[in-house]
């Protein structure tokens, strides 16, 4: 659906101003990738800026670690194992793995919080496995085979986390509620194409920025789009009291709001109309934005 959207607003007919910018969209399916190799494809295409981290070894433990199994027994009650984080220290991070045995109702008949223990070992970055199950022992020698891979890749969320903090320094506007298709202005034309560049030569890395051509109409549906994007982030900054979110969550929601705000600046040779509302919904933005940081710092 995205795709044929954006096909029918390339087919728009050109104005004698050129483009007032793109809209873009960005697909990225399930991969592993180096720190190597995605520091190759992002120098590659201008955009080494925006390289992540190092990958930790206690966060490459724990992504190996978080997998449930469901084991159905003859009797017709169910054994379910999980993982679960039992200690952590400067030298050592503790997962075990539990077994809890229930009935066909959910209720537990018996509990065993040591079906295995997988201790990693940060200086020799090894998982040693005692297990007390067959099961158990499958699913930490599986994690622990995971592990090796991990401390080594990075995965598709964070490839998508890249691809985000890119989009996010083009001063881009949603235009679908859901999210996914995003207008941004002509004048990061160039870092745009670096983007879906960048995008397209993963695995299965799917990327487009179609033309918007300078009409009133299609100014029209980008002002009103900014307008909805700026109600929609002033909403979020006054429910964000209500909705209980911890500290970290709440400076993501404050940062993100910032950015819009300042993202405006950019919008007022693109935007139709009396630009008093968007003016005034911005000013609010920012004045909530300051309060909640306020608070933060009380």
């Amino acid at each position: 659906m995205a795709n044929s959207m954006l096909k029918n607003l390339a087919a728009v007919q050109p104005g004698t101003s050129g483009i007032i910018g793109h809209l873009t969209w960005m697909s990225i399916s399930e991969l592993l990738i180096s720190r190597d190799e995605l520091r190759d494809k992002l120098k590659k295409n201008g955009l080494e800026g925006f390289m992540p981290a190092p990958i930790r070894l206690p966060d490459a433990f724990r992504r190996a670690t978080n997998a449930k199994y469901r084991h159905i027994l003859n009797s017709g009650l169910y054994e379910n194992y999980l993982f679960r984080e039992v200690a952590s220290d400067t030298k050592t991070v503790q997962r075990n793995i539990i077994r809890e045995t229930v009935d066909q109702k959910g209720r537990r008949l018996d509990y065993d919080g040591n079906a295995a223990v997988l201790i990693l070992d940060k200086q020799s970055e090894k998982v040693n496995i005692s297990a007390t199950c067959p099961v158990a022992e499958r699913l930490a020698i599986d994690a622990a085979t995971k592990f090796d891979i991990y401390k080594e890749h990075y995965g598709a969320q964070t490839v998508r986390s890249v691809l985000t903090a890119i989009l996010k320094s083009m001063a881009p506007t949603p235009v679908r509620p859901s999210g996914g298709v995003y207008f941004v202005p002509a004048k990061y034309q160039d870092q745009l194409s670096a983007m879906v560049a960048f995008a397209k030569s993963l695995e299965r890395g799917e990327g487009q920025m179609v033309p918007m051509i300078d009409t009133s109409d299609m100014r029209s549906m980008v002002t009103q789009k900014l307008v909805d994007h700026l109600r929609q982030t002033l909403r979020a900054c006054e429910e964000s009291a209500d909705r209980q979110l911890t500290k970290s969550q709440l400076k993501d929601l404050l940062e993100n709001a910032k950015s819009v705000a300042n993202d405006f600046t950019q919008y007022r040779e693109i935007v139709t109309g009396d630009l008093a509302e968007m003016e005034s919904l911005v000013s609010a933005i920012r004045t909530k934005v300051s309060e909640a940081l306020m608070n933060l710092a009380v």
